[in-house]
């Protein structure tokens, strides 16, 4: 079984011709239709590039092979070998991964070339001063969030699950009857996501005063809601919430009520009063009068 033969069968079973074309650089659809009919020699290139390309080993076209079934088990057994050194590459890098990620590891480590006597040691060494110093940074920013935020599980027991809040939007025809109903979930993991819209963040317990702090599903902007602790309990309570209007960038301020119980939406209207003494929009010409003394992105 000559090279052509062999190069036949492969473009029967494991590519089209177009393929090969590109992977051998060849001009015209007859380069290879004179290789299939053996009109033209098969250079060691071409082999070469059958395996680049396509995992099809260059032992195939040893002149030892000489049988189909020999090349199919020379062919499944170099994809195998192949795709095992993929997984274990994919696995070394995943690992390397979590390493960097855990600071256990240099994160630059192997783009770096050493050449002198004792270079690695000291680059190893003074990432573990680096990461020290930024443990000590990071601790006494934790301790000051613990003071801020103290662990509460009394009272998270109380917020976790279900909850309906109610708010008049910045745009009253945005919304039936002209009010938002949100489905809030909190979950067991303090994470805080809203039905339907799906707008996810989580929960900080204060010491009087507690947070909600969530990003939109549509883009980067965050919302945080603030509210007292004392009122949790009764399965009722009245938030304030700063927002943007309508996804641009002036703010809104707005206050409305959570509760466990899901209101009819007119009757959640009365509780809430008018429009006017519930919400606060950004004054346009505020801005505008900031622009005037200074640069400042919209």
């Amino acid at each position: 079984m000559n090279r052509a033969k062999k190069l036949d069968f492969l473009l029967n079973n494991y590519m089209s011709g177009a393929d090969v074309i590109r992977a051998f650089g060849f001009k015209t659809a007859s380069m290879i239709t004179n290789m299939r009919n053996g009109h033209s020699n098969i250079a060691n290139i071409h082999i070469e590039a059958l395996e680049r390309h396509f995992n099809i080993p260059t032992t195939i076209f040893d002149d030892s092979i000489v049988g189909t079934d020999e090349i199919v088990r020379l062919i499944e057994k170099f994809q195998d070998n192949e795709r095992k050194k993929e997984k274990q590459e994919t696995l070394k890098n995943k690992i390397l991964k979590k390493l960097e990620e855990q600071e256990l590891v240099p994160r630059d480590i192997f783009n770096k070339s050493f050449q002198e006597k004792g270079e690695l040691d000291r680059f190893i060494k003074e990432h573990k001063v680096n990461c020290l110093e930024k443990s000590i940074s990071i601790n006494k920013t934790n301790n000051f969030s613990n003071q801020v935020f103290p662990n509460n599980e009394r009272l998270f027991k109380k917020l976790k699950g279900v909850w309906y809040g109610y708010i008049y939007p910045s745009n009253p025809l945005s919304a039936e009857h002209g009010i938002w109903e949100v489905k809030t979930i909190i979950g067991d993991d303090y994470s805080v996501v809203d039905e339907p819209w799906g707008n996810a963040g989580y929960l900080k317990i204060g010491k009087n005063e507690s947070l909600i702090i969530k990003e939109s599903y549509d883009h980067d902007d965050l919302t945080v809601i603030r509210f007292s602790n004392r009122q949790v309990p009764s399965g009722h309570f009245r938030f304030v919430i700063v927002s943007n209007q309508n996804h641009t960038l002036h703010e809104m301020v707005n206050f409305g009520f959570f509760s466990r119980k899901q209101y009819d939406l007119e009757e959640a209207k009365k509780i809430l009063g008018n429009v006017e003494s519930k919400q606060l929009k950004l004054d346009i010409g505020f801005n505008e009068r900031l622009i005037e003394r200074a640069i400042v992105p919209q």
